[in-house]
């Protein structure tokens, strides 16, 4: 497994592996018309233009196989909205369905937090949908329930729970 920077011609795979997964993981959760109406190339446009757009303290991360296929993303940087005195915040992380428990999800847990020690972060967070049995994934990485909160997603109200890595250089300093 390789885990690297993204590059805009890597936008059809992430795009591809974002709609997946949030078909497999939020069938039953999140209102099927939602997830229908997705689009692999709506959502390829956007991560092509997200992708060829330099950011400050914002990065994208593929996780790729030996053959250069993608199998995850994540995306992480600044925390966007500031609580407990976490600084850093991955935004977004998804694996290519049937590739999951192979280590490609702690591998990009690992280079965010890497990546935020190496631009000064001292801490991170994580928000995911409290229903997603994946959740759990990221107290497995050491993850603490910090607060939650709702939000609305095709016209239903979900509940987020907020994970947090108070000192990343104790949580992840070490290369896991």
């Amino acid at each position: 497994m390789i885990i690297r920077d993204a590059l805009p011609s890597d936008a059809r795979g992430i795009a591809e592996i974002h709609v997946d997964s949030w078909r497999a993981t939020y069938r039953g959760i999140v209102p099927d018309e939602y997830l229908a109406a997705m689009s692999h190339d709506t959502n390829e446009a956007r991560h092509r233009i997200y992708l060829s757009t330099p950011r400050a303290e914002s990065w994208t991360l593929v996780a790729t196989d030996d053959a250069g296929t993608i199998d995850g993303f994540a995306n992480f940087g600044r925390v966007r909205e500031t609580m407990w005195g976490l600084d850093g915040e991955v935004y977004a992380i998804y694996l290519r369905p049937g590739t999951e428990r192979r280590g490609a999800g702690r591998a990009l847990m690992a280079a965010c937090a890497r990546r935020l020690l190496e631009n000064g972060f001292r801490s991170m967070l994580v928000w995911v949908l409290a229903e997603n049995r994946s959740r759990y994934f990221y107290e497995r990485c050491g993850g603490l329930p910090v607060t939650s909160k709702h939000i609305t997603i095709g016209g239903a109200i979900l509940e987020e729970i907020c994970y947090g890595w108070k000192d990343l250089a104790t949580s992840w300093g070490s290369g896991e």
